[in-house]
């Protein structure tokens, strides 16, 4: 969509002055009273502004052959991209809805004679395993519109929630640490209660009501309960793991879990989560030629988010399979652990092979320009 040109432009600029004229005869200024025209003129800005942005707003609202015309293009380059990754993105859907489904029949089958420990083991992993199968469709509606770096911010998040499971799942093996999924699900009144009193505090800034004080007072009631039991510590973003892993934050708890070897990948991603410089060259490719910054979007860099992801899925899934229940590993599901690798494979295998495809046309085009030159 076109705000305007160059021509209009130069028309707005034009009614300003014709604005300010008018304001300056409804005002009955004296002439040789500088210091009260430009006064007024100043104050003109303002709102001429408001009133030409509201026109500006309700032509384009009205300029339905340019939004005709952007949508043509996003639906044209959709359709290239959903046909050069179609087979990568079926066994994406595939594989992640393999996960949910395996995931969902151990939701469905309860177990009643686990202890508390093991109880709260099961349901973090299910949630956890629940919010990443979500996630992980996010991470698909990302890529099949384009929006890769999109995709690996989301990516990110599953690689932390699969970190997260896999030290429940690792507690489980260590009597000293049997109630770490108990610690971490109480945990969630540190945040809770940070985030209302933060909420109290800026509530009249937005305009909206504060909080019931019943509710503060619930909030409170629980936060000192959990520090009676576990200390201050507790109250720290990673305090219910400050006993299972002393280096409590997530880089010590991947190395704890043995997923240290993603840090890269979880730094690089990162930069699409947060507005360090980095991630601004980071945005800045190389095509035909040419560097230019990334606006909209991309059918290249597809293959590292959607790796990322589907290791994760499988990561948290077999940490739900395994660990989810009391002696849950029978044969059954030994072979879905194995099908589902299998398929996480592939996928990832597909999403390489379109990348390879798109590299090896990128350099026959660069080779091209070269001739010409």
């Amino acid at each position: 969509m076109r705000l305007f040109t160059r021509r209009e432009k130069s028309s707005i600029e034009e009614k300003f002055e014709s604005y300010v004229v008018q304001a300056l005869h409804d005002s009955n200024v004296d002439e040789s009273d500088e210091d009260r025209i430009k006064e007024i003129s100043s104050e003109s800005i303002a709102p001429f502004a408001a009133k030409v942005g509201a026109q500006i707003c309700a032509s384009i609202t009205r300029d339905r052959k340019s939004f005709r015309i952007n949508n043509r293009t996003d639906r044209g380059f959709n359709k290239r991209l959903n046909r050069r990754y179609r087979k990568a993105f079926e066994a994406y859907i595939i594989s992640t809805a393999c996960a949910l489904e395996a995931g969902a029949a151990q939701e469905v089958d309860s177990n009643t004679s686990l202890d508390e420990n093991e109880q709260a083991t099961r349901f973090a992993l299910v949630g956890l395993h629940a919010k990443g199968c979500r996630v992980a469709g996010e991470v698909y509606a990302l890529l099949c519109n384009g929006y890769p770096e999109g995709a690996l911010a989301r990516a990110r998040t599953l690689h932390e929630l699969a970190v997260v499971a896999g030290a429940l799942a690792d507690s489980t093996n260590d009597p000293t640490h049997a109630n770490l999924a108990v610690r971490y699900l109480e945990h969630e009144v540190i945040d809770a209660r940070r985030s209302a009193i933060r909420y109290q505090e800026d509530h009249i800034r937005l305009g909206m009501k504060p909080l019931d004080q019943d509710y503060m007072d619930e909030l409170e009631d629980r936060f000192q309960s959990v520090i009676t039991k576990y200390g201050r510590e507790f109250q720290k973003e990673y305090g219910w793991a400050k006993e299972y892993c002393p280096d409590a934050n997530i880089a010590g708890l991947e190395s704890k879990v043995r997923m240290g070897h993603m840090r890269g990948y979880y730094k690089l991603a990162s930069n699409e989560v947060h507005a360090g410089s980095r991630g601004i060259f980071l945005n800045r490719h190389e095509f035909m030629g040419d560097t230019a910054w990334r606006a909209g979007k991309t059918n290249a860099g597809l293959a590292e988010p959607a790796s990322m992801a589907l290791n994760s899925v499988h990561q948290i899934t077999v940490m739900l399979l395994v660990k989810g229940a009391r002696d849950s590993t029978d044969l059954t599901t030994l072979a879905i652990l194995y099908a589902l690798d299998e398929l996480r494979t592939r996928a990832g295998e597909l999403f390489l092979k379109v990348a390879r495809e798109i590299g090896e046309a990128e350099l026959e085009v660069r080779a091209s320009l070269r001739k010409t030159l």
